[in-house]
């Protein structure tokens, strides 16, 4: 059975707005030697019969039906059938550019690297328009060995570049030897899956070419959302960094704060939570032990920070329920101001 040089994996859920204009920017590449495992993620809308339709002449295209559970899970499915020897993840809704395969394919042949990571442009959606963009660069830069990589880690993710699945190219059998999944979360799998991979790699390039666009739905986005276990999420990604670097614990912890504050925020989401249970649950995070370290040592090197550190210090569960309402409400009326304010914290 010949191997295709490129796997890509893509989740779908409820995506029959955009998913035949995605499917459609993957056939017209200039590149030709991949396959597409598609994975349907309980879709309850019409994309699995836009689908069917779409690849029932085309044997690069697999779809694959599971219940629904999460991006995460839906890549797991899409790893085990994968048969490449290079793994791209792609989001339903996004368009690649005609080139977008070449273009990783000569750069991974000329390297040979266990993981190439590129620049990427983020396009935030408002009710469907384009209302900010923001170009996240990488250097052109090769690492050698792996402590390289891991002291620029804190670096790296500073600047945006090493959350994400969707810039990055991973190798099957990395993956595949070392048991790398995403694990059964709806929020940070995809930062957990990237640092289980970091562990394992040698050579890491990072390219300044702008190899992917991302359209981030500033309202409705999974990022948005609250889930009971969003906070435990950000404390084990916290403890991952930890172990993998000590020498960046600031940052770290400054990091991770931003995090705890993106899973205070969605409660207010929730209609079915009382006054009295949001309160419990922001003093429950207010006082977990792993809050309470990151607020003392957190990096203070701007002045968001210096107020999240303060107001997390502070243990003040009125203070917090007031900062906290607020962004949701500027998060829900503004998701251009919004993502102006992340890149400051």
């Amino acid at each position: 059975m010949s191997t295709p040089f490129f796997t890509l994996v893509m989740p779908v859920y409820n995506a029959q707005d955009h998913i035949l204009k995605t499917l459609t920017s993957i056939t017209t590449q200039t590149f030709r030697d991949y396959e597409v495992i598609l994975i349907n993620d309980g879709s309850t809308d019409g994309s699995t019969q836009i689908i069917e339709k779409f690849i029932v002449d085309k044997s690069q295209f697999k779809l694959i039906n599971i219940e629904n559970s999460g991006p995460g899970s839906a890549r797991n499915h899409g790893i085990e059938y994968a048969k490449g020897t290079y793994l791209l993840f792609v989001d339903a809704d996004d368009v690649l550019k005609k080139t977008a395969l070449n273009d990783r394919h000569d750069l991974l042949v000329e390297s040979e690297t266990d993981l190439l990571i590129s620049s990427y442009n983020m396009k935030v959606l408002d009710d469907g328009e384009v209302v900010n963009e923001k170009l996240t660069e990488a250097p052109d830069r090769t690492y050698q060995t792996q402590q390289d990589f891991k002291n620029d880690l804190f670096e790296l993710m500073e600047k945006q570049l090493l959350y994400v699945v969707w810039n990055k190219v991973y190798k099957v059998d990395i993956v595949r030897k070392n048991g790398i999944t995403f694990p059964p979360y709806r929020s940070c799998e995809d930062r957990l899956f990237n640092l289980a991979y970091f562990e394992n790699v040698q050579q890491v390039k990072l390219v300044n070419q702008v190899l992917y666009e991302y359209y981030f739905d500033g309202r409705g986005g999974l990022t948005n959302k609250h889930f009971s276990n969003k906070f435990q999420t950000f404390v084990e990604f916290y403890e991952a960094c930890l172990k993998i670097s000590q020498k960046d614990t600031k940052g770290f912890s400054a990091l991770f704060l931003k995090g705890v504050m993106s899973s205070i925020i969605p409660i207010y989401s929730v209609s079915t939570f009382t006054f009295k249970e949001k309160r419990r649950y922001i003093k429950e995070i207010l006082h977990h032990d792993r809050v309470v370290q990151a607020s003392k040592e957190s990096l203070r090197n701007s002045l968001m920070r210096k107020v999240l550190a303060t107001v997390f210090k502070l243990k003040s569960v009125l203070l917090m329920y007031v900062t906290s309402w607020l962004l949701y409400k500027v998060s829900n009326t503004s998701p251009r101001f919004i993502e102006k304010i992340k890149g400051n914290f």
